[in-house]
């Protein structure tokens, strides 16, 4: 599969991802703003191993979602569209999306 493929299927993917993950958020933002009791519970919550993956993976495929529709954006206004260009544009925002998606994992867990 080309790597302008990989990306566009990753975008819409990650936009799908990020439907069902901002129920967790949101439902965290709610819980933590209705009472002090319900901000030390998400406070609590958001030390476990499974709250941290999701805000990860939360961020992991948000992250993604940006650099991806920034570069449809820049392919919108005409750059990017001969084949060499568009598959290094979508190699890079592959390969920044990994170093942004680990350095967000170093942040969470630290």
């Amino acid at each position: 599969m080309p790597p302008t493929a990989k990306a566009s299927i990753l975008h819409r993917v990650t936009g799908v991802a990020l439907f069902f993950a901002l129920t967790f958020v949101i439902w965290a933002w709610s819980e933590s703003l209705s009472s002090p009791e319900g901000f030390n519970f998400v406070k609590e919550l958001m030390t476990s191993f499974v709250a941290k993956f999701i805000a990860w993976g939360t961020f992991a495929v948000l992250s993604y979602h940006i650099i991806g529709g920034i570069r449809h954006m820049i392919q919108d206004m005409g750059h990017w569209e001969e084949l060499e260009s568009g598959n290094a544009s979508a190699n890079i925002a592959i390969a920044l999306w990994v170093i942004v998606a680990i350095l967000g994992g170093v942040w969470i867990w630290s």
